[in-house]
Order: structure tokens, then C-alpha cells, then sequence
């Protein structure tokens, strides 16, 4: 499983659909094996493969202010843009999320590189 927990968006306006999630690979287990990130067009891919496997998502989005994480389906991706996104547009921003790892003193860093 794949847990979206941040999101990185293009600060010019005419690239806002060009957004990237942070993600939490998830083994069946429940522990993280992997902290990754993906291009919004590389997740819907993602989502479209695992659908053709499995029949079901893979994904999960855990949004600002909820108590649990809800699934990520293929219509989320109707919409635009990120702000428009049912799913993405709620997810915090990658200076949230660290903020919130800072809190838990957990010593690890999440940073764009590029």
C-alpha cells in the first residue's frame, strides 16, 4: 500500500497541475519500507497498473485535520489542478508534514532535491 502524506506544488500558475505526492510504502505488515515521491502523472500510472492487477487502489491519502486515511480512486484525477483535487489539495504541504515530524522528534528530514 501507498500512503499519500504530503504534496509539492509548481509555484508558477500555469504549472499547478504539475504537482508532486510524497508517499509512505506500506508492507502488508504495516510497517514503512519506504519513503518515496511521484509526479502526479507517475501516480495515476501507478493507480491504472495496480487497478489492472488487483481490480482495486493501492493508494491511501492521509488529509490535514482527519483521524484516518481514505482511498485515492481514479476519479480524484478529474479536476485540474491540486486545489481542486479531492484528495491532494487537502494532503499538507511538504513543510507541514516536516513541521510534524520535527514535533514527533523522529530525526528525520523530508527535502526536494530539484
Amino acid at each position: 500500500m501507498k500512503l499519500a502524506i504530503a504534496v509539492e506544488s509548481k509555484q508558477h500558475p500555469k504549472n499547478q497541475n504539475d504537482y508532486r505526492v510524497w508517499y509512505l510504502e506500506i508492507d502488508d505488515n504495516g510497517h514503512v519500507v519506504s519513503v518515496g515521491v511521484k509526479s502526479k502523472q507517475e501516480l495515476v500510472e501507478d493507480l491504472f497498473a495496480c487497478y489492472r492487477k488487483t481490480g482495486k487502489s493501492n493508494w491511501r491519502a492521509f488529509q490535514k485535520g482527519a483521524e484516518k486515511s481514505t482511498p485515492v480512486e481514479v476519479f480524484d484525477f478529474v479536476s485540474m489542478n491540486m486545489h481542486e483535487n479531492t484528495h491532494f489539495g487537502n494532503l499538507p504541504t511538504l513543510s507541514e508534514f516536516q513541521n510534524v515530524l520535527n514535533t514527533l522528534q523522529s530525526r528525520l528530514e523530508l527535502r526536494s532535491i530539484a
